[in-house]
């Protein structure tokens, strides 16, 4: 019990920056490789992702936290589709950042605090995410067959 962290008591398990990188590009390799059939992936690839996790970061990270993650990255990437779908912001293909004047960001940032890691900021993995969580996945694996 509790072998990922060091009291013993919480049983939380906690993603760093590196780990969600490695999580996304196992993801988005599974994702290619036709593991993700539906809007969901096959067992093998999330136990992929938890097993790397675990050896890489020396963590015990399991199946559970790997599915839990993924319900948190399918809720940023549908608020950042919300976002961009509103009028007043822009996108910067480039450098994948959701643009915005002053204004429009005071305001965003006060009617939705959930906006703002999204506004004027690089999206970090934009397109793995894209290809992990996005709704047309299945739609671009048919047409590169």
């Amino acid at each position: 019990m509790g072998k990922g962290n060091k009291e013993g008591t919480s049983k939380q398990f906690r993603w760093t920056k590196p780990m969600e990188h490695l999580f996304l590009e196992i993801l988005a390799e599974e994702a290619l490789k036709g593991n993700k059939p539906s809007n969901s992936f096959k067992a093998i690839s999330i136990n992929r992702v938890a097993e790397a996790i675990s050896k890489r970061f020396q963590v015990q990270c399991d199946a559970k936290h790997v599915e839990n993650h993924l319900r948190t990255i399918k809720n940023q990437w549908q608020i950042i589709c919300t976002i961009r779908g509103e009028s007043g912001f822009g996108w910067d293909d480039n450098m994948k950042i959701i643009t915005c004047d002053r204004a429009t960001y005071d305001a965003a940032v006060m009617a939705h605090k959930k906006y703002e890691p999204f506004l004027n900021k690089s999206i970090d993995h934009y397109d793995e995410m894209a290809l992990v969580v996005g709704k047309d996945m299945t739609t671009m694996k048919r047409l590169k067959r």
